[in-house]
């Protein structure tokens, strides 16, 4: 790949504004001022881009650099959540209490020596990026994963390294300066992992540019990058990762529900196979067989069923107060509304009709298949609205499907 060295232009933030809500933020902030088109067509997967900051408080109530304490002492994360990385690399052990949880006085002393504190995790662990990780994941249908880095001034981040899941960094406090190269693997697994690179490798940079307070680079994964805080003031940034299913994942979870409802699939391999060449010959005749087998009964609808188990189903809502309201009487005339601010994804057999939604799954008769598809396409709605169920069948719907953690109360 010949991209042209970008030059780091040092642009103001725009005027202050006030921040965005995190459940106004949506994919297309990310972007901006490029449609969604044209960023997939030009750039996803493909090179990195630079959205201009808006406002320089755009994204400041998702986490700000006042957060970090407060994150550290009520979370009490412990090393994975939590790492310090300095010139000589990631720091593990002394900044821990006697029970592995970070002692933030000693998380102090590290950071004003010049490292970079790192935590992990926290789509599942601090609220406003819940919601809007929860936002993106309906709205991209890719699982989300976020990391906050707090660098020093004058001080540099983590080396230069490259991730295997595509980065969105969104700059929140003060500046920082990136470089970005040219990928040395072309779209490598979706592994959540780091690789780091030898400077040998990087050549010139394809991009150098300095974020400001509301701009954010889009890293495509591959792509090994590095950053720096060249002013007199800390850079906290967040980096939205995109944990994309590819092509493999997608044909993985077809096999997966093959082996569901085919015990030959989760037969063990011949024992000592490697060393017995009629084992082997076996083997091949059977692998054959099997390959013919996929090809015919393998659909699309059940590896699609099996990436919203992973995506949807296992990600509990977002809290809302719901013990409060389970004992609340619904009538016919009660309004109701979906919790979840993610997809619900309407299935069905011949006999059988269900919801998969946020950190569950309901399943019943066909019966119930058009009041089940009128809840996945309107978000609020009274439980007489609910189309071909007789009256007592509707509140015993609804109520199962409060219950359940589908709705609530609107």
């Amino acid at each position: 790949m010949k991209l042209a060295a970008t030059a780091a232009p040092h642009l103001p933030a725009p005027a202050e504004a006030e921040p965005c809500a995190p459940e106004a933020l949506r994919f297309d902030d990310l972007i901006f001022p490029l449609s969604r088109d044209a960023f997939l067509a030009d750039y996803w997967e493909r090179k990195p881009y630079v959205a201009p900051a808006r406002s320089a408080n755009m994204f400041r109530a998702l986490f700000s650099s006042r957060d970090v304490d407060t994150f550290i002492h009520y979370q009490r994360p412990e090393p994975g959540s939590i790492d310090l990385v300095s010139d000589e690399g990631f720091v593990r052990d002394n900044f821990l209490n006697a029970d592995g949880t970070a002692n933030l006085n000693l998380v102090y002393q590290s950071y004003l020596k010049g490292s970079t504190i790192i935590l992990s995790g926290l789509e599942m662990r601090w609220p406003p990026l819940a919601t809007f990780c929860q936002q993106l994941e309906g709205d991209l249908n890719h699982r989300i994963g976020v990391a906050v880095y707090l660098t020093p001034p004058r001080s540099k981040g983590v080396k230069p390294h490259f991730d295997t899941q595509e980065g969105f960094l969104v700059q929140v406090d003060g500046t920082k300066r990136w470089k970005v190269y040219a990928p040395l693997q072309e779209a490598p697994k979706v592994e959540g992992s780091y690789t780091p690179v030898d400077r040998a490798q990087l050549g010139e940079p394809i991009l150098d540019t300095v974020l400001s307070p509301g701009a954010v680079l889009y890293i495509p994964r591959g792509f090994p990058h590095e950053g720096v805080a060249e002013d007199d003031s800390p850079s906290l940034h967040i980096t939205l990762e995109i944990h994309v299913r590819s092509w493999f994942d997608l044909m993985h979870d077809a096999l997966a529900a093959l082996a569901d409802r085919d015990t030959r699939y989760r037969r063990s391999l011949p024992l000592g196979f490697l060393h017995d060449d009629a084992a082997m010959e076996a083997l091949r005749e059977q692998f054959e067989g099997f390959k013919q087998h996929l090809q015919q009964e393998a659909t699309l609808d059940d590896a699609v069923h099996k990436h919203v188990e992973h995506l949807v189903v296992e990600r509990p809502p977002l809290p809302d107060g719901h013990f409060a309201v389970l004992f609340e009487p619904i009538q016919l005339g009660t309004r109701l509304e979906r919790r979840s601010i993610t997809l619900a994804r309407l299935i069905e057999t011949e006999a059988q009709a269900g919801l998969q939604f946020s950190g569950n799954s309901i399943l019943g008769p066909a019966k119930i298949r058009p009041a089940l598809a009128y809840i996945a396409a309107n978000p609020r709605f009274a439980v007489a609205d609910l189309p071909s169920l007789a009256d007592r069948e509707k509140l015993v719907l609804a109520r199962r499907l409060v219950a359940i953690g589908l709705l609530r109360l609107a």
